[in-house]
């Protein structure tokens, strides 16, 4: 790491037990405005105002590297789960031109052109009265 000869030991290892805490706990670091407080952060692990300096300018991206590691653990755990694709009925394969006996079985037997022809279509309708023969039935 690069923070070890720049600090004393005791603040390097410090600060070093801290970092590896927040990725155990997966926990962000101290923020102020979007970024690491990096005054807490000195007061929590007893940096000098040199030590904290140095931290400030080499451990920044230390700290940025947590806080993208941890907020992409946590929008992992939040998204939803995608939702099932539908079940969609598996069609049978068959050759061409042939047809399966369900189909077939909602089916009427075809009638013949010649079986409609011999029907009239007015059979059962009683043929209408001419005017001339109701006249005479009211009489």
């Amino acid at each position: 790491m690069r923070l070890a000869p720049i600090l004393t030991k005791a603040e390097y290892e410090n600060l070093r037990s801290y970092m590896l805490d927040l990725v155990v706990r997966q926990a962000l670091p101290p923020l102020h405005g979007g970024r690491p407080n990096w005054k807490e952060i000195g007061s929590t692990c007893l940096l000098t105002g040199e030590g904290l300096k140095a931290a400030r300018r080499e451990g920044r991206h230390a700290f940025e590297a947590i806080m993208r590691w941890v907020n992409a653990a946590t929008k992992a755990k939040e998204a939803p789960a995608p939702a099932p694709a539908p079940v969609v009925a598996k069609s049978i394969i068959r050759p061409v031109g042939m047809r399966t006996i369900s189909a077939n079985s909602n089916r009427r037997a075809p009638e013949t052109p010649a079986s409609r022809l011999q029907k009239p279509m007015m059979a059962s309708v009683k043929p209408a009265q001419t005017l001339v023969q109701k006249k005479a039935a009211s009489r």
